[in-house]
């Protein structure tokens, strides 16, 4: 019986080494497929040998002739192959700027977006300082409109004032041409004013003289009669010395038998109507009158300057003041108010006046 050849007759080194071959040439499924084809002929004896042999051959042939082909297509392949490398290299170069080239826009779109973001900041402020510029410019409107109406409320004004400095500069017209009548009027009147001044003044000194001249008299009874005081002559006096001058309208000595060292000098101010600002200038007058005393006739202890308010009337705080300052008050009808110190006699005399009076 003939030996039959297959694929089981076949070790498993040769079957490898058959199957690597045929995939050199074929897919794996094709060399499944071959594998089985050739069980398959060894199953059919020499006819099926005879058959794989004649096969094989032609497939050989084939086989040569496409692994002729496959040698000038590998060549080609080999050309192709070099070219798709160069190409490849240029590739990875252009691939490696694109890269750098990325990077670099990417840094810039880095700064981009910071560029990006510190814009919106500064939008975003300029939107907000847009809001307050608006807020005032609303402000700034409504302040136009208030200065509008306060301008159409000048203008009113000013035309008021026109009008009314229309009616001025009329009245001042007329004002002057009155105060020209009233120039001439007041220049008539002067005139005689002057010479009513004149009139009256003549009349003054005869007035003021004969008050003087009643002064004189009455205050030279009244200390006689009231004090037994031996009175001198009185009179109205010029005081000069060094700088000063001085006129006092009643100045006189007295002599108070009580007091026979005392120098007594009586000093007097005479008024028809005499009011409170005379009596305080009149009080003025007597440290005056002491210092020329003194300047005149030494310093002495037993000086006593007797100041009397001589005058036809006096009001009840005229009257108060004179008391209060410890002067005398004598009428031009010989009534006397003595000072707050009482009448100016010695201790002796006012006792013995109080005991008379018991």
């Amino acid at each position: 019986m003939r030996e039959e050849i297959s694929m089981q007759a076949l070790s498993r080194e040769e079957q490898e080494t058959l199957r690597a071959i045929l995939r050199r040439v074929f897919e794996e499924a094709a060399v499944d497929t071959l594998l089985q084809a050739l069980d398959h002929l060894a199953a059919r004896g020499d006819q099926g040998i005879a058959a794989l042999r004649q096969w094989l051959e032609g497939s050989l042939a084939g086989l040569q002739s496409d692994v002729s082909r496959l040698a000038k297509g590998h060549g080609s392949v080999e050309e192709a192959l070099a070219r798709l490398l160069e190409a490849h290299a240029r590739l990875e170069e252009s691939h490696r700027r694109l890269e750098e080239a990325l990077a670099r826009l990417a840094e810039a779109q880095a700064r981009t977006e910071e560029r990006v973001a510190r814009l919106e900041e500064a939008l975003a402020r300029l939107a907000e300082a847009q809001a307050r510029t608006e807020e005032r410019l609303a402000r700034l409107e409504e302040a136009l409109a208030r200065l509008t109406e306060a301008q159409a409320r000048t203008e009113e004004r000013v035309a008021r004032l026109e009008e009314g400095q229309r009616r001025l500069e009329e009245a001042l017209a007329r004002l002057t041409e009155a105060q020209a009548q009233a120039e001439e009027r007041i220049a008539r009147l002067e005139r005689l004013m002057e010479q009513m001044t004149r009139q009256v003044g003549a009349l003054s000194d005869v007035i003021g003289g004969d008050l003087e001249d009643a002064a004189y008299i009455v205050i030279h009874d009244t200390f006689t009669r009231e004090l037994g005081w031996k009175v001198d002559v009185l009179e109205r006096t010029f005081l000069r010395w060094d700088d000063h001058e001085l006129e006092v309208d009643i100045m006189g000595r007295a002599y108070d038998p009580a007091r026979p060292k005392y120098e007594i000098w009586i000093v007097g101010e005479t008024k028809h109507n005499i009011t409170v600002g005379e009596v305080e200038r009149f009080a003025k007058k007597l440290p005056l009158i002491s210092e020329y005393l003194t300047h005149q006739r030494g310093e002495k202890k037993e000086r006593l300057i007797v100041p009397v308010c001589f005058c036809y009337r006096a009001r009840p705080e005229v009257r108060e003041r004179i008391y209060n300052l410890g002067f005398h008050l004598v009428f031009s009808y010989g009534r006397v108010i003595w000072g707050k110190g009482g009448p100016p006699v010695s201790r002796r005399k006012k006792t013995a006046s109080r005991k008379g009076a018991r």
